[in-house]
């Protein structure tokens, strides 16, 4: 099991002021090239740039070297990083991380690194140049480009590679937001927790952790199984927690009086997500609890991470982001009334749900 490590109060950066929060021009501009600062962001985890920085600050020459980098080019990343309020300068051609830049660290607590190397990755990029004809024509760009679904696509041993960068930065969400549910809802009342679609359990070892009266079941696909039981065992829940094989289209495992999916229903268009939806429906006992922890979004020009995760389902899956009456509606039409949403302090909330 990996140690965590908590880094040093990292230095502050200044607050950015500049002329072109006011000028409609440059707005647009900066909102174009937005995806340029995605692309310098990969390419500064990639390199390790922010673990070569260090605890400290350090030259852009030296970062070069260790690097194996060209020095100029390096800078002007960096200078981009800088602007975004990733990287601090200290001296000239020095920098140093910012708050945000730390969490660019692998073994840093909280670490974005493995979800930023997957944001920004290259299929990423090639994939959304093609966005414009799935708006046109209202289907999956993944599915179009390639002939196949995401999920499909990604269990092929030819594309481990990006299976790994996929699901190390699922890991790396779930990391993020495990302490905020773990603050803002209690397990205690429940008996056995089954976390459909899991991935290797990391959200649900940890609800086990806290409460040591609790049992679950992790419920996952064949090649993630494996995984999920070696963490299981790592951390000692053998005992009271199992993975087991499930296909969540055809049926889910008995014996939850709690079902949870985390960024599971998202995926999925309302067709699918209801077939889901119904099978949790079938098993769940009529005092039971289904808990989805999903991006809630409104209608208003508020800024929401849900927004931009919306048009991330509408290219790799098919699937959409909802507001809380989309959420409503669709637990209505498998028999679930929307109980309450918790919001959290992650991108993600909590939404609870009883049988009707």
């Amino acid at each position: 099991m990996s140690q965590t490590i908590v880094l040093p109060e990292p230095i502050a950066a200044p607050a950015v002021s500049s002329p072109i929060d006011a000028n409609p021009q440059q707005v647009l501009f900066q909102a174009g090239l937005a995806y340029i600062v995605s692309t310098c962001l990969n390419v500064a985890v990639r390199l390790r740039i922010p673990e070569l920085i260090g605890f400290g600050s350090k030259s852009v020459a030296q970062l070069a070297l260790e690097a194996g980098t060209d020095e100029d080019y390096l800078y002007r990343v960096l200078r981009v990083l800088e602007m975004n309020q990733i990287v601090v300068r200290t001296a000239p051609r020095h920098y140093a991380l910012s708050p945000a830049g730390v969490l660019l660290r692998r073994e840093a607590e909280g670490s974005l690194a493995a979800c930023i190397e997957w944001i920004a990755d290259p299929l990423h990029l090639s994939l959304y140049s093609e966005l414009r004809e799935s708006v046109e024509e209202g289907e999956t760009t993944f599915d179009r480009v390639y002939g196949e679904p995401f999920f499909q696509w990604l269990s092929r041993a030819e594309n481990r590679l990006e299976a790994a960068v996929f699901n190390n930065a699922m890991t790396s969400i779930s990391q993020m937001c495990i302490p905020a549910f773990l603050e803002a809802y209690s397990f205690e009342p429940y008996t056995c927790v089954v976390d459909v679609g899991g991935g290797h359990g990391a959200l649900l070892r940890s609800i086990l952790q806290k409460h040591h009266g609790l049992r679950g079941v992790v419920a996952e696909m064949p090649a993630v199984v494996e995984n999920a039981r070696r963490a299981i065992a790592a951390d000692g829940l053998a005992d009271r927690c199992e993975a087991v094989e499930c296909d969540f289209f055809a049926g889910v495992p008995t014996g939850g009086d709690c079902y949870l999916m985390k960024h599971i229903v998202h995926d999925w268009a309302d067709a699918q997500a209801k077939t889901l939806l119904d099978n949790i429906r079938a098993v769940i006992p009529a005092d039971g609890r289904l808990i989805l922890a999903e991006a809630v979004i409104d209608d208003s020009p508020a800024p929401h991470p849900g927004k931009l995760l919306d048009i991330e389902m509408m290219a790799f899956v098919g699937g959409r982001e909802r507001t809380e009456d989309e959420f409503r509606k669709l637990l209505a039409g498998s028999g679930f009334t929307l109980r309450r949403v918790i919001h959290t302090r992650s991108l993600l909330a909590l939404l609870e749900a009883v049988p009707a």
